[in-house]
Order: structure tokens, then sequence, then C-alpha cells
């Protein structure tokens, strides 16, 4: 291969892409109503790498490479690795002076972020991309890094041997299109509609696509081959209206599209970075209005800093955002984070990335880390202070990566009970308690799914009718309560006040897991029996799944309780249960977030848990719900 430079003109509007984009994930993570979804900015970046990583390395002509494999992957490691690893231990240190019990996680994350395997770290240890009680992980938003940089290591050589073996790049291309649709086809395979789709969100196989299709974009559409001469005026109008739909349906996507749409994972994820693939290809070229437009000065300077946005920004929100907060941003906090985000990027961008990107590792070194005692007295306080603090920082990571410091206190969830089932006038509960795990785990294993539909001793009706609820003339027969963790917060404290209540609780259960639990409590489903469903915690759910639930026990009388849960889809989740609660006559909704929402005190440390006054508050909530 050729040992030449690489040759590639820079296009502003590129930059203006970056930066809405980069703009888009951060009010996703802000959880801004107006940007549910922003997350397909990581979508954008994706496209874009595969387009300027192959557009960079493709002769004019013939099969030979522009750059060596070396020369490339040393500059990608001087553009990708000295950011990275400085967030990764600023955030751990910071983590362990100030939140040690995010460490007893944070540990693998670090080391998984250290070696980009983060994503596939995440998806054997179950981490939700959009779940994950108590503060997420400050670390993970780094799994679309080490996508990126999986590829970076593998693409060079595939696209060498690909222009050896075919050496036609039309040819080529058809490939590369070929392996993006099975990469999407894998990822609709495998997505499980209402499960949690984080499998397939962080997947190298499942998100390789997006890379692809940038790729594919750079075989049919050299960017070293465009120019304005070429096209003619009515070609010119023709390119610049396609532009603005594109540009449109980027901008409707990132504002009405949402992470729990099963279309999403069947094809609407492809068919946006199609989009976006027309839309570079758009404002690449240079008749392109739209590019001039995104080559805005202020647009350009947030794009050429999107890496080191991207970067801190995750941390610096997590870090800094009480647990009560997540899901319900208070604006002042938002605009104080947004303007540290800015200052670190740009210290980031300034004197860490563009000095080693041109002068390279040893070359930095030599300017900013001297250890001569001769030659302190002469050095600049900026180059006295890295020089301390850099080897301070590192010893601080090491100690605390390596365990010899301590870990604070856990979460509460840690030694809880995972499961929990009360039988009629039973005087006592059965916690059950299974091995420690990172999170609630709201994607089961198969082995777990059984669990949730043991051989339980169902209580006949007729065995109860003597347990009524002395508060009221016309009691139920017969309660029923299923629910979540939250349900297993309450189990005892609801058995007093209704002794004659079932209840099958189960930590990180979803809607999807009780509809096959339902059928072993079809005795329930009578007049005048009462069914008081929770659920909702840990994720969303289909409209067909809860319908299914609820006509299970059509007959009954159907407590609805709604949720207060600092994550993403609380509004979604409290949305369609307050819809079947106006659907249907049978059922009443209990407001739980109402409440809850203004009382972190009701909760424990993790924001999802119930304190003994949270037990007290929701209790009284059904109890009174119950006795109207």
């Amino acid at each position: 291969m050729s040992g030449k430079s690489l040759n590639h003109r820079y296009i502003p509007g590129l930059d203006g892409i970056r930066a809405l984009a980069v703009l888009a994930v951060i009010a996703y993570h802000f959880n801004f109503s107006w940007a549910r979804g922003g997350f397909l900015g990581v979508d954008i970046f994706f496209v874009l790498s595969g387009y300027l990583i192959t557009s960079t390395m493709l002769p004019l002509k013939g099969n030979q490479l522009t750059v060596s494999l070396k020369k490339f992957w040393i500059g990608r490691f001087r553009r990708l690795l000295p950011a990275a690893y400085v967030m990764i231990i600023t955030s751990f240190v910071w983590a362990m002076l100030f939140h040690k019990e995010l460490l007893h996680t944070l540990r693998g994350d670090a080391l998984s972020s250290i070696f980009y395997s983060s994503n596939w770290w995440f998806i054997f240890h179950k981490l939700s991309y959009f779940d994950s009680f108590g503060s997420p992980s400050p670390l993970k938003n780094l799994w679309s890094l080490a996508i990126e940089e999986q590829f970076y290591v593998i693409w060079p050589l595939l696209l060498m041997i690909g222009l050896y073996v075919v050496k036609k790049q039309s040819k080529l291309a058809k490939i590369v299109f070929f392996g993006a649709i099975c990469s999407a086809l894998l990822m609709a395979i495998l997505y499980q509609p209402g499960a949690d789709p984080s499998r397939v969100y962080y997947g190298t196989d499942t998100r390789c696509f997006e890379l692809l299709i940038g790729c594919w974009l750079a075989l049919i559409w050299p960017m070293k081959r465009l120019s304005s001469q070429k096209l003619s005026t009515s070609h010119m109008k023709k390119l610049n209206a396609i532009s603005f739909i594109s540009f449109t349906i980027f901008l409707v996507s990132i504002m009405y599209v949402d992470e729990f749409q099963t279309f999403l994972y069947r094809g609407g994820m492809f068919l946006f970075c199609l989009n976006a693939a027309v839309l570079i290809a758009c404002v690449c070229h240079p008749v392109s209005i739209l590019g001039r437009i995104l080559a805005w000065k202020p647009l350009c300077w947030i794009g050429s800093r999107s890496y080191s946005i991207y970067l801190w920004h995750y941390p610096v929100m997590v870090l800094g955002t009480p647990i009560h907060e997540i899901g319900n941003p208070s604006y002042w906090r938002i605009a104080l984070q947004l303007v540290l985000i800015v200052t670190i990027a740009e210290c980031s961008y300034r004197f860490i990335e563009m000095p080693i990107r041109k002068e390279g590792f040893w070359a930095y070194y030599r300017t900013y880390f001297v250890f001569n005692k001769k030659k302190w007295g002469s050095l600049t306080f900026s180059r006295k202070v890295s020089t301390v603090m850099v080897p301070l920082f590192l010893l601080v990571f090491f100690t605390g990566i390596t365990g010899v410091v301590g870990e604070g206190q856990q979460s509460s969830k840690d030694s809880y009970p995972t499961a929990i089932k009360i039988n009629g006038d039973e005087p006592t509960a059965n916690p059950i308690k299974e091995p420690d795990k990172t999170t609630d785990n709201p994607s089961p294993s198969k082995e777990e799914e059984v669990a949730d539909v043991p051989d339980i001793e169902t209580p006949k009706p007729e065995e109860n009718e003597t347990n009524v609820v002395p508060e009221k003339e016309d009691a139920y027969q017969n309660i029923l309560a299923i629910g979540d963790s939250v349900m297993i917060d309450i189990a005892t404290s609801l058995h007093k006040v209704f002794p004659n209540i079932t209840i099958d609780g189960k930590i990180g259960r979803q809607v999807s897991q009780a509809v096959k639990l339902a059928p072993n409590y079809a005795s329930f489903n009578q007049s005048n029996n009462a069914i008081i469903i929770q659920l909702g915690t840990n994720g969303y759910f289909t409209n067909d799944q809860i319908d299914t639930l609820l006509a299970a026990f059509a007959n009954a009388d159907i407590y609805l309780v709604n949720t207060r849960v600092p994550r993403a889809w609380e509004g979604k989740v409290n949305a369609s249960l307050h819809q079947k609660s106006e659907e249907h006559e049978n059922i009443t909704l209990i407001d739980w977030h109402a409440a809850a929402l203004n009382h972190p005190e009701y909760f424990a440390p993790d924001g999802v848990h119930l304190e003994k006054k949270g037990v007290e508050v929701l209790t009284n909530l059904i109890q009174q719900s119950i006795n109207k």
C-alpha cells in the first residue's frame, strides 16, 4: 500500500451536521421532551464516520489505498485515545472522591472503556442504555466509541481485501450495502417488542449497518470527485430540494421518534441512516445551499469540538445531577452543566486533542511533563500544574481500579429480595434472595422468565370469603396485587391493610412477563375481586401487551398504579396507564407519580426503591382508592 498522506477536502457543512448531532444527543440525555429521538444523533455520527474514513482511504484510481494501515491506525489513536483516557481517569477519580457508591460497577466500566469493548461489557452484564437504577454509569456513553474503534481496526483490512479481490468500486459498493442489510436484519430478528432493546442497541453486529451505509456512500459518491462543474442547473435544483427534504426528515425524527417504537428496530433505524447518507451526500457537494447554511461559524465551532463535547457531556450530567432530578430536569442546573461541558471540551480540544494530533505523543510529553528539578523554576504555571496533577491522578486512579480503596455504601438493592409472594391470609412474606446483580435486569434470561411462572398455590375465591376489608361494606372478596420491586417494598404494609390480599412481586418485572403470569391467577377474574397492577418501573411496554394483561382480568376491578421513576420512559408509561383508565370503566388510576414527584425523601438513594415514608404514602393511596 502507498504511504501517501491523506487526500481530502475540508467541508464545513459536515461540522454543522456534527454539531446538530451532538446537540441532539445532549438534549436527549437531558430528557427534553422535544428531543425524544435525540439518541439518533449517534446514528449520524456512525454514518459520517464510515463515509469520512472510507473517503480518506480510497484512491482516485486503481485499487491501492491512499494511506498505509500503520499511518491510519496511529492517526486514529492520536485522535481518539488521549481525550477519552483523560475523561475516563478524571471521571473515575471524581467518583472515588465523591461517589464511592458507584465504584463497584465503575471499575468494570472503566476497564472495558480503556480497551474499547464497553458495548459488549454492557451487553454481557445486561446494563441497559435506557435504564440502570441509581446514578447511571458516567462512562455509559463510551459504548458508541467502542463500536467506532472496533470498526477502525477491522474496516481498513476489509477495504484493502475488497479492493484487491473485487477490483471495481461499484461492485464492492453492492457487497458493502448487502452487509449493511444483513446487520439491519439481525437487529430486527433479535429485537423483542416490549423487552429491553440494549442487546441490539449496543451490539457491534447489529449497529455496524450504520457505519457500512457511510462506507457504501463513499464508494458511490466519492468526496474527491465532487465538482460544481458537472451539474446542470436542473440537477442543482434537485440536489438542493433533496437536501432540504432529508434535513427536514432528520429534524422530525429527532423530535418525534422514541426508543420504544418497534418500527425503529425493524427497519426504522436503517431508513434513518439511509436518509442521513442522502443528507451527507448533498451537504458534501459544492453547490449545496444547505451545506453553506450548516457552515455557520458557531455550528462549525461546536462540530469541530463535537468529540470532546460528546465525551464529557454524560459524566458531567451524571455526576452533577441528583437522582431525583433524572427525568425531571432543573433548568438552572442544566445551564451550569452546559457551561461546564463546553469549557472542558474546549480545554480538551485545545490542550489535548489538537497538540497530540499534530505533534504526536512523545512531543506532547516533552512539552507538558518535565521532571527535571533544575528546570522547575523556569516552567510556566500550566506545566507545573500538569507535572504535579497528572501523576497524582494516575496514582488515585490505579489505587481505585485495583480495589485498594474501599467502596462506599452500595445501592439499597444490593441486599434486596428479588421476589416476594404472599398468598391470601398468610401472615408473612417469602423473600427470595439471589446473587448480587448490577442492575434490576429488565431483560431477564429464559430461566428467569420460567421462574416468573412457578407452581403457585393460588387461593380459590371461596377460600377467602370471610376475609373482607372492614372499612367498606361491599369490600372485595379477594384482592390480587402484581408488581415489580416497588411492590416488594410495600408488600408487608399492604398485607396488614388487606389481610385477604395475594401479592406477587418480582424485581425487574415488566408487563411482558406479567402477561405470562396472569393465567396463574385466572380465578381472580371475577366481578367481586380487585386487581392491583403496579408495573412500568423497569421500562415501557407495547399497547398490545398492556391490553392483553388487562383483558386477563376484564371482569374484575383493576387499579393501575402509575410510576415515579427517574427515567425517560416515565411520562410515556404514565400516559399509557392514564389512557387505559379512561377507556375502561372497571379501571381506576392510582396517581403515585403526582404524590411522589416532589418528595425525594420517599425514595432510597437509588431513586426507585422506597423508604418507610414512601411505603406509607403509597399504601395509603392504594387503600383510599380501593375503599372509595
